[in-house]
């Protein structure tokens, strides 16, 4: 039976991945491959970390080169699923990094990216259009 045209899946559109530097990769890496699909922040120049309480949401993890050194990031489309914390993102308003490598409620103030599509407060995730 074909797939229903009138469901919405927001999985994979429209995305565009980047590589990233992955801060302290030499020493004690701040991401690894147990955070794929964990939202990230830009850290330093060209690099990523799990982002502090109010840093700016760059994008949600896709990967880790095999040495890892390199983070991959979706930094365009929708990132689904991403996990939240706190205050459960609006429908309409971006987010914000929450400090424990997930996203929360942005805030006004110009440091929120995105537009929040949908809100799961069961699974607590949502989906962020970049």
């Amino acid at each position: 039976m074909p797939a229903d045209p009138r469901v919405i899946d927001n999985e994979e559109q429209g995305i565009l991945v980047l590589p990233f530097n992955i801060e302290n990769a030499s020493t004690t890496p701040s991401v690894n491959e147990s955070d794929i699909g964990s939202p990230v922040a830009l850290t330093a120049n060209n690099e990523i970390s799990e982002g502090a309480d109010g840093e700016v949401f760059l994008g949600k993890l896709l990967g880790v080169s095999d040495d890892g050194e390199i983070g991959f990031v979706q930094v365009k489309g929708v990132c689904t699923d991403l996990a939240y914390t706190g205050t459960a993102p609006v429908r309409g308003w971006a987010v914000q990094m929450s400090g424990d490598g997930k996203v929360d409620k942005g805030v006004t103030n110009g440091i929120s990216r995105g537009f929040t599509l949908s809100v799961d407060t069961t699974a607590t995730t949502c989906d962020v259009l970049l």
